[in-house]
């Protein structure tokens, strides 16, 4: 039995990555969810939160911003709005961001509307924040 499994990231833009890994962890709605070689069909809605993707190379980390993850014949497909690579993410530009969006009015908002983007700017600030050593060549 393999031991990887074909793992795509994909959003309206295209491939954010498409490879072989051992493992995966996305952040489903209801909670993280692990991936390994061999698992079982699976659909499931994601959340806001941080994917990590095991390859060959290293670990690679990214945010994703709800849409659907799906598993069968051995493959994991990413499907979201959005994703952002760590590489890609900035602490200095997501604290200045966070500061502006906090002191800002945003009575055009919904509470529900606010707080998710509340979630998706502090979810990215906590990835560049704690993995910013991890990065993968």
């Amino acid at each position: 039995m393999s031991t990887s499994f074909r793992c795509a990231v994909m959003t309206p833009e295209g491939a954010s990555f498409d490879g072989e890994v051992t493992y995966a962890s996305f952040p489903a709605w209801d909670g993280q969810y692990g991936v390994m070689a061999g698992m079982a069909p699976v659909l499931d809605r994601l959340g806001i939160g941080h994917l990590r993707l095991d390859t060959a190379k290293g670990t690679r980390w990214f945010s994703v911003e709800e849409g659907f993850a799906h598993v069968r014949d051995n493959t994991l497909t990413i499907l979201s709005e959005a994703v952002h690579a760590l590489e890609d993410l900035s602490i200095g530009e997501l604290e200045s961001a966070l500061k502006a969006f906090e002191s800002a009015d945003h009575s055009d908002l919904s509470a529900d509307e606010q707080n998710s983007q509340r979630i998706r700017m502090t979810s990215k600030l906590r990835l560049a924040q704690t993995h910013r050593g991890d990065r993968v060549a």
